[in-house]
């Protein structure tokens, strides 16, 4: 299994972290697995179980900073939403069909994992080290590996199955590979600027017709302060000194346990399961130990005709190195009891009953201060840097609120450089953090407007406060037409040029059908649909359009630009072979995903989803 995932994608733990922030189905906080954020109202509710509003506004936090702001709040939260409940109704769905990820299948992956390996073996310290700088425990980024590694489960079974049959595919393909010869003739809108004429009146009419879209929104240009984690930081210097006081004090945490290579057979029984079903699966256990003792040396062979753990019985039932504590207890409590060599069971856990073989023990050692005083030092920056925000942040909002007529005494206080920003309206703004959707309903507001105070802060992302005031103000208005005379000039006389070569572009093509000779035809050029030159869309559909069983055959189209002519000489079809294979991958990509759109609407009519209407305000934030 875990090859197949790294065939995927290589490093592929950070890209399963990252995937949590901005890819469907993955758009729900870690707290959901371990609690219901107290008696807060959920966010959601999809098939009777909660989705918490802690879950829900952390995603969001991560979606809207991953994507830097720049997206309407009203459709990020809905985006964040859909994918939250499409998540909770997939992995139920999946687990009902009997899909499973077992922890020893995970904890497998880890131990295996270079990230988290030193000199060829695994490291709980550098696994360790990884989950404080991503403000995480192992629960959380396990819970999150079998989340990701079931909904792959059900993606990966849909897309087996996708069909995508080679006759059709090798049509399309031959298609998309036929080459054309044609001939050329352009009748461009630009040469036909000097016939054209637009008299005053025709502009007054225009400009009566589209007011609306000289329409000018209200704009403000504002002065702002921002105070963020990330300035503080960069002026934050621990001492090495300071690093080695914080190793000293936690050295538990550079330790590296002792591990234990092991390899196990699995006979797999649900714990809730009846006790005629659990003894049969302990006397299959048994019967298989017999086996085991009669011919130790195939106890490879023997895991993977026997074994139902999807992840080590096809490498004959190798789990790797892993610590104590990254097996269950039942399963790490034999593991430490056992002798190199030794062979033991059944031992029951929550997976069912396994025969355990002992292959090896790697003794514990200490990670020096040299090979972690880096993660040290950041560590203690970061520290610091909360800290200091934290006692800073209230001070920031009062201080902006107290003396509202300037930030000067703010960027006094707090070293700060005060920016001026260009003209922004209430739809878009320049830094896009100005477009927080708070901050500029607190700017466009009356107040605001007319007595220029600061607004109060606003948390623009994790762990960056800004506040603003507005030093210029434009109402909103209509350009007047002296101002957009030209421009509506220029317009309808680019709209009659561009007829009048239409229409000579049509009375060419009438000619040439009758027989008559067109001058200007281009050299020959050749194209497919898959290489257009620089051909129009309009212009290829029209020549792929046309007739091939009597040649040269003539054919126009009309362009943003004018009109084009062709003359079609020669039809050729090439081999294909190689393109159809492509395609048909591609299409069976195509396919899977339609049938987990369609899958995905199936299950949503029989589930039961209650959503929280505030969750999808911008206010609720």
């Amino acid at each position: 299994m875990l090859e197949a995932i790294r065939e995927r994608a290589q490093g592929w733990i950070a890209k399963v972290i990252l995937a949590l922030l901005i890819v469907p189905f993955a758009l729900w906080g870690i707290d959901s697995y371990f609690s219901r954020g107290g008696k807060q109202k959920p966010a959601a509710i999809v098939g009777g179980e909660e989705i918490t509003q802690q879950a829900f506004q952390k995603s969001l936090r991560d979606q809207r900073e991953a994507m830097g702001g720049k997206v309407d709040e009203k459709v990020l939260r809905q985006a964040v939403m859909d994918q939250m409940v499409n998540t909770r109704i997939l992995l139920d769905a999946a687990r009902r069909a009997g899909f499973a990820v077992l922890e020893p299948q995970v904890q497998a992956m880890l131990a295996a994992e270079q990230t988290f390996q030193e000199n060829g073996q695994f490291s709980q310290a550098r696994l360790d080290a990884w989950l404080r700088s991503r403000g995480m425990n192992q629960a959380e980024l396990m819970a999150l590996l079998q989340q990701d590694h079931l909904l792959r489960q059900v993606q990966t079974g849909l897309a087996q199955g996708a069909l995508a049959p080679r006759p059709g595919v090798a049509r399309l393909a031959a298609l998309i590979g036929q080459q054309r010869e044609v001939n050329e003739v352009t009748f461009a809108q630009q040469h036909y600027m000097d016939q054209t004429h637009v008299d005053d009146q025709a502009v007054r009419e225009e400009y009566e017709a589209r007011k609306d879209s000289f329409a000018t929104p209200r704009q403000v240009r504002v002065q702002y302060a921002v105070l963020s984690l990330a300035s503080l930081e960069k002026d934050i210097h621990p001492s090495e000194a300071d690093a080695r006081k914080y190793y000293e004090a936690n050295q538990g945490r550079y330790q590296e346990p002792e591990q234990r290579r092991a390899s196990h057979i699995l006979i797999q029984v649900a714990p809730d399961a009846k006790a005629g079903d659990k003894d049969a699966a302990r006397a299959k256990a048994q019967q298989i130990l017999q086996e085991v003792r009669k011919s130790p040396q195939r106890f490879g062979d023997l895991a993977r005709q026997y074994s139902q753990d999807p992840g080590s019985g096809p490498n004959g039932g190798d789990l790797g190195a892993f610590t104590r504590d990254m097996m269950v207890k039942p399963f790490s409590d034999a593991v430490w009891s056992m002798q190199r060599g030794e062979i033991r069971g059944p031992v029951e856990s929550q997976f069912g009953y396994h025969i355990i073989r002992l292959d090896g023990v790697v003794a514990g050692s200490k990670m020096g201060f040299d090979v972690v005083k880096g993660e040290i030092l950041h560590t203690l920056r970061q520290e610091e840097a909360r800290r200091r925000f934290a006692e800073a942040a209230e001070r920031f909002s009062n201080l902006a609120y107290e003396q509202p007529d300037s930030l000067e005494p703010v960027a006094r206080e707090f070293g700060i450089r005060l920016e001026t920003s260009p003209w922004i309206d209430e739809r878009q703004a320049t830094p896009a953090f100005l477009a927080n959707p708070h901050l500029l309903e607190a700017l466009f507001s009356e107040d605001s407007l007319s007595k220029h105070h600061n607004v109060e802060a606003v948390e623009v992302a994790a762990n960056t406060l800004v506040s603003a005031r507005v030093v210029d103000y434009h109402p909103a208005g209509l350009r007047p037409l002296a101002e957009v005379e030209a421009e509506i000039r220029r317009q309808l006389k680019q709209a009659q040029a561009r007829q009048l070569a239409i229409d000579a572009g049509r009375k060419a093509l009438a000619a040439a059908r009758s027989g008559q000779a067109v001058p200007g035809w281009s050299a020959a050029m050749t194209l497919s649909r898959s290489q257009p030159l620089n051909v129009p869309q309009e212009a290829l559909r029209a020549v792929f359009r046309s007739p091939a069983d009597r040649l040269p055959s003539y054919v126009g189209a009309e362009t943003a630009d004018g009109y084009r002519l062709y003359r079609l000489d020669r039809v050729t079809d090439v081999d294909t072979t190689a393109l159809s294979e492509r395609m048909r991958v591609d299409l069976r990509r195509m396919a899977a995903q339609e049938e987990m759109r369609a899958y995905m609407e199936y299950l949503k009519t029989g589930t039961k989803i209650e959503i929280n209407p505030a969750s999808l305000e911008s206010a609720g934030d």
